[in-house]
């Protein structure tokens, strides 16, 4: 991999850096670009699609997205891009409505003239970028289920997103055009390990069951008014929040960030004798009472509500630092130990740095420090994206949607 900085935020230095990547040979570019500046920027889908078309071409492949943040070595940055060269051979599948009947259909068909080779195990990573505010992102989940199991490889991905625009937008980069409300997949040949960690835990009789939905907006929890649930338990246990709940109920940013962030859902998985707490953060209220996710949570779904233990913001601070180098460990043991060229991409959440800034502390002290020091001798390690989600395999060979969750991939360097 050859990777290319681009700290301006601009369409001209970003094409600048994508022809330095041609240049040197790289056919595969992989792009991180925050959100911040564009809204200065008036003409974004044309722009792309233009670029991205022109490079497709020329047999040159971009893919990747637009995210509310990005970290180069662990260090923060609201504007610009991260492009990634790629020199693995790579195979595109776009997924671009996943409001669409069909979509198991369209992904079997992408990936037919890599059947044989996926039957081999010759792809061995997938990446995956999907629409943090789409319709219907539980289509996406099953379909890579439905891959994973029928083609074991590792899946690393994330959902994209600008802050300032809180709904579905145009951030999907594809080999052809821009999207929304769809997916790219990127299989490469690349060979990789996963660690998936956030450090949430479930609050003491706090298990509960979906009982009624409507797409991604969870209607009822214990046959109860999602919100009237959620508040009622939440302001038990939390007087700052018992007083100002109204004012947070009216206020969807603060919402999310005094209490969603704070309080997020957890998905009770069950593997054999295993148990897996999977963290989903409601991002609004629906005006029926309901609550609103990334992604459907269907009917009968066991969940809890977790909350981050520790009786000082250093302590629940500790619990997320902890948890990150948890995952960068688990992703180290799951790589194979003879490759010595590798380096790092994390797939991080937006909601773990509002987390960590809530608590008054430097959000790439907590979660980068460490992983950032290990890797001193490998220039551009780790990078990657602030998430509106994080896509990745799961131990048991299933692949899972989170939310405020550490997803960290050591990746060959290739």
């Amino acid at each position: 991999m050859k990777i290319k900085i681009d700290a301006q935020g601009n369409f001209e230095t970003l094409k600048k850096n994508i022809n330095s990547l041609i240049s040197d040979g790289f056919k595969h570019i992989l792009i991180f670009h925050s959100e911040g500046g564009m809204d200065r920027w008036s003409s974004i889908k044309p722009d792309f699609d233009g670029l991205l078309n022109k490079a497709v071409h020329n047999n040159i492949n971009i893919f990747g997205g637009i995210f509310p943040g990005i970290f180069d070595n662990g260090k923060l940055m609201e504007q610009g891009s991260i492009l990634v060269g790629i020199q693995s051979e790579v195979h595109f599948v776009i997924l671009e409505n996943l409001s669409e009947p069909h979509i198991l259909e369209t992904l079997k068909k992408g990936i037919a003239p890599i059947e044989a080779a996926l039957t081999q195990r010759k792809f061995q990573t997938l990446f995956v970028f999907g629409d943090g505010f789409g319709e219907l992102n539980l289509n996406l989940i099953n379909s890579l289920n439905w891959l994973t199991k029928k083609y074991p490889l590792n899946v690393l991905g994330g959902l994209t997103g600008r802050d300032d625009i809180k709904a579905s937008h145009y951030t999907i980069f594809t080999p052809e055009k821009i999207i929304q409300n769809g997916a790219v997949l990127a299989f490469t040949k690349l060979k990789s390990g996963i660690g998936v960690e956030h450090g949430w835990k479930p609050m003491p009789d706090s298990s509960c069951e979906v009982s009624e939905v409507n797409g991604c907006f969870i209607e009822k929890i214990n046959k109860i008014p999602a919100l009237d649930f959620y508040m009622d338990f939440i302001t038990k246990q939390d007087p700052a929040i018992a007083n100002q709940k109204k004012v947070l109920l009216k206020n969807p940013t603060l919402f999310f960030e005094e209490v969603a962030i704070k309080y997020p859902l957890g998905i009770i998985r069950k593997q054999g004798k295993q148990q897996q707490i999977i963290d989903r953060t409601a991002v609004s209220v629906g005006a029926d009472k309901s609550l609103q996710f990334s992604a459907e949570i269907p009917v009968g779904t066991k969940v809890c509500i977790l909350h981050l233990p520790g009786n000082s913001p250093k302590q629940q601070c500790d619990k997320i630092r902890e948890a990150a180098q948890s995952a960068y460990i688990e992703s180290l043991k799951n790589f194979p130990g003879h490759i010595l060229d590798r380096r790092v991409i994390i797939m991080d959440c937006f909601g773990r740095e509002k987390m960590v800034n809530k608590l008054g502390q430097h959000f790439e002290e907590v979660e980068f420090k460490v992983i950032a020091a290990d890797q001193q001798e490998k220039s551009h390690s780790p990078i990657g994206p602030l998430t509106f989600g994080e896509i990745s395999s799961m131990e048991g060979g299933y692949v899972e949607l989170h939310n405020k969750t550490a997803v960290v991939c050591t990746i060959e360097d290739r």
